[in-house]
Formats: structure tokens, sequence, C-alpha cells
């Protein structure tokens, strides 16, 4: 009966793991959308800048992963580009340049960047 119990105890926090859901690439593939966009190269983050940014349809984002870009995109202020990526439900908050208050902007994943 000890056994059985201890058994158990070990079994249920590994079920409940296992039940937790998370983004698989074949799930990130499915919520995958491609759009003409705007690239803005605002400075390196260590220099007092904030990266880049993402315009799609005149509402800008912040990619989650800024190496994903190509650093070429790093040589003009801004880039027409054909992007692939996937809209993420939580924010960034980043604080960067001389703003002393916080930048929350909607988040994105890039997939993919091609220049126009």
């Amino acid at each position: 009966m000890q056994i059985r119990r201890t058994l158990l105890y070990l079994a249920l926090p590994l079920l409940c793991l296992a039940s937790c859901q998370s983004t698989t690439p074949q799930d990130e593939s499915a919520m995958q959308q491609n759009t003409t966009a705007t690239l803005h190269w605002t400075g390196e983050i260590a220099a007092d800048g904030c990266g880049f940014e993402v315009e799609i349809d005149g509402e800008r984002y912040l990619p989650e992963n800024e190496e994903a870009i190509p650093a070429s995109f790093k040589e003009r202020d801004s880039s027409r580009v054909q992007l692939s990526y996937v809209p993420l439900p939580e924010p960034i908050d980043r604080r960067c340049g001389m703003l002393p208050q916080p930048r929350v902007m909607p988040a994105v994943r890039v997939l993919a960047v091609e220049a126009l």
C-alpha cells in the first residue's frame, strides 16, 4: 500500500506537467502570418537605441527575437520587407534609450524577413 501511494505521488506531478500546453513548432506554423511590413531600426540597445520595431498596417510591434532579423537591416532607419511572423499573446516591456518610462508594445516572433 505504501509503494502505491509513493508511486501515485510521483506520477501525479508528471501527469500535470505533461498536460500543460505549450507552443510547438507545429502550432506555430498554424499561427504563422505573412505580410508586407516596415522594419524600423532605432539603434543598438547598448547605445541608447531600442533595437528593431516592426510596423504592420500602421501598428508597431516589438520582435521578441531580434537576432532573427539580418544585421543588414541595421544599415537604414527603415526598410520595406516581406515578413513571416507569429503574433504573441503577451506584450513586451522593453526599457531602452533615454526614456525613463517602460515601453510596452505588442509582440511578434519573427520567422523570416526578406527585403522588397
